[in-house]
């Protein structure tokens, strides 16, 4: 993302006086941030890629037009701080510090610094969902709203972590839609309320069976656009669970239903198998079975 080239190139647009847009001798895009390196200068100049203190080029993520715009939004001393959140994710939660991520976090950063700064305030309804589905996410989103006050000295609404939380979960998950990691968050709090009421008992969702349980599920979803899950799994799985444990896998095909309304299509054998599989095992773990 950050990258430590020099050398010649021209510049395709001056955003403000902290970013540029230059254009390579390949034809290539880099982003240019530093302060004061856009003053007096024009597009069509040469400029020295060495001035800037921080340089991006595009990963696949977003343009290099896109990663521009969002810059210069930002004051850099947000630019700079997103960058340590950013480092912070990758040593707490093993996420690479890609422009998919970067990006959605700082685009988030300045509007909450900007709310905060005029009292508005937000409604947060999955911060009880996310708190208990992803834990370490939640931590650290909490770790990054004290790390906003100490740094910029701004206040945001308490609630704010679940935004940061989320976009760390979106992240894991290499989904551009932020839209389907919430969907993915609503639908695992309805299995949840669905698998306590059928099975008649409180599922603990900070216990490690719980925390097993919901690992399975994200990987469901994070394979619903491809050839769904591994085709080690056979299909008589279901058949196996509905005669040791036929309650279990009534509520696998009821979850089932709930994955597939989310994802808008039917879940496939294999991907009912694979639900029948971990939802057998919490349910014996939960119900003693």
């Amino acid at each position: 993302m950050d990258v430590s080239r020099g050398g010649p190139a021209t510049i395709k647009r001056v955003y403000n006086n902290n970013v540029l847009l230059a254009e390579l001798g390949d034809g290539s895009e880099m982003v240019l941030v530093g302060k004061g390196i856009g003053f007096n200068h024009k597009a069509g100049q040469p400029v020295d890629l060495a001035i800037a203190d921080q340089r991006f080029v595009p990963d696949g993520s977003y343009a290099a037009s896109h990663v521009a715009g969002v810059l210069s939004d930002a004051p850099l001393e947000q630019i700079e701080l997103v960058q340590e959140i950013l480092a912070m994710a990758q040593a707490e939660l093993k996420l690479e510090p890609r422009q998919s991520l970067m990006v959605p976090v700082l685009d988030h950063l300045v509007f909450a610094v900007q709310r905060a700064r005029d009292g508005i305030k937000v409604d947060f309804p999955l911060r009880w969902e996310v708190a208990q589905l992803y834990p370490a996410e939640g931590k650290l989103g909490r770790r990054v709203v004290e790390l906003i006050a100490q740094k910029l000295g701004v206040q945001l609404q308490d609630e704010e972590w679940v935004a940061f939380a989320l976009h760390f979960v979106n992240q894991q998950w290499g989904k551009a839609d932020f839209s389907k990691t919430v969907s993915m968050t609503e639908t695992i709090a309805k299995v949840f309320t669905l698998l306590s009421v059928r099975w008649d008992t409180n599922i603990d969702e900070n216990g490690l069976s719980a925390a097993r349980f919901v690992t399975h599920l994200r990987y469901l979803f994070a394979r619903s656009g491809e050839a769904a899950v591994p085709t080690t799994i056979k299909l008589d799985v279901l058949a196996s669970v509905r005669q040791a444990y036929p309650d279990a896998a009534e509520a696998a095909l009821e979850v089932a239903k709930l994955i597939g309304l989310a994802l808008k299509r039917e879940l496939g054998d294999d991907e009912v198998s694979y639900l029948a599989l971990h939802t057998s095992r919490l349910y014996v773990e939960m119900t003693g079975a």
